[in-house]
């Protein structure tokens, strides 16, 4: 962060108006490494330092001047996960899931932290996410609204506004893209690489996809506005249009007891997200299916 030192290593060539740089790097001892690495290159059977970098290779300090930190690892979606216990209601009424949401330790002995009840079928509505030093998660305490829970504290921070009844948009999944679902620690605070860009995203934005109540239940895809959250307010909209969202055979790792492997999960690749100089842009896998003779737009290939 902001006054930080970190490392930066330039190959130096005779004449050369401008010396390349190789990286940032948090300490001193990163660098010689890197340096080695660097040193040791063959290229077409000579050595490629020697010739393109002829008076070797310098470190210079550099102080940061950002105040962003890159946030640790796991994922809060590699971090937490949920069991579900199927409750009955009255007759006629769907069974509501109650959900006990649990941290997984560095030990591998979980811990329950929280839980809450939602009023259908959990299908994949819990998402964590990070706001600052806050865990939150999105959820679905009613079948037709979208909630935020405070990790830490079990209570329910943000909610949508009733639905009239009988109608509403039904949540089934959420995404909520991770520093680290977009961006890797190569290019660190300090590089000559580094750019706001890479300050990106900030968990204060993300999707929910399920269908309107009523309707033929493909899945489609809304915006979820999360930049106040943290004072009550959550709003959505359909900004992408009438979208059928091809989800394909995506779980998310909350739904597993078991952590992802040593690389922690991938973001779901039918939701793309990618920001390059300043314009954010995602991109998302769809459903379209169309008439064999006559090329028209149709609906699922079980109708109309």
């Amino acid at each position: 962060m902001r006054g930080d030192v970190v490392f930066r290593i330039y190959g130096v060539h005779e004449g050369r108006a401008k010396d390349s740089f190789f990286g940032a790097f948090r300490t001193q001892a990163e660098a010689d490494a890197e340096i080695a690495t660097l040193s040791a290159r063959e290229m077409h059977g000579e050595n490629w330092a020697a010739k393109y970098h002829d008076r070797g290779f310098v470190v210079r300090e550099h102080v940061v001047d950002t105040d962003f930190e890159i946030p640790g690892l796991p994922r809060p979606r590699d971090k937490f996960f949920v069991e579900v216990t199927k409750k009955p209601n009255a007759a006629r009424e769907w069974p509501s899931a109650v959900v006990d949401v649990f941290e997984r330790r560095p030990d591998g002995e979980p811990s329950r932290v929280c839980g809450y009840e939602r009023n259908h079928a959990l299908y994949q509505t819990f998402e964590p996410f990070r706001q600052g030093e806050r865990q939150l998660a999105l959820v679905s305490r009613d079948y037709t609204k979208t909630a935020v829970l405070d990790l830490a504290t079990g209570e329910i921070i943000a909610e949508e506004m009733e639905e009239s009844p009988g109608s509403g948009f039904c949540p089934v999944g959420f995404y909520v893209p991770d520093w680290w679902d977009v961006n890797d620690s190569s290019i660190i605070p300090g590089s000559e690489y580094w750019s706001a860009d890479h300050e990106w995203p900030a968990s204060d934005w993300g999707f929910v996809w399920g269908c309107e109540w009523g309707d033929d239940s493909s899945w489609k895809l809304q915006h979820l506005d999360l930049r106040r959250v943290q004072e009550g307010v959550i709003t959505r909209d359909d900004r992408f249009g009438y979208v059928e969202l091809a989800t394909g055979d995506y779980v998310t790792p909350c739904l597993q007891r078991d952590p992802p492997g040593a690389q922690g999960s991938r973001a779901p690749r039918f939701l793309q997200v990618v920001k390059s100089r300043g314009v954010e842009r995602v991109e998302i896998e769809t459903y379209a299916t169309f008439d064999l003779a006559t090329g028209a737009p149709r609906g699922k290939l079980s109708g109309a």
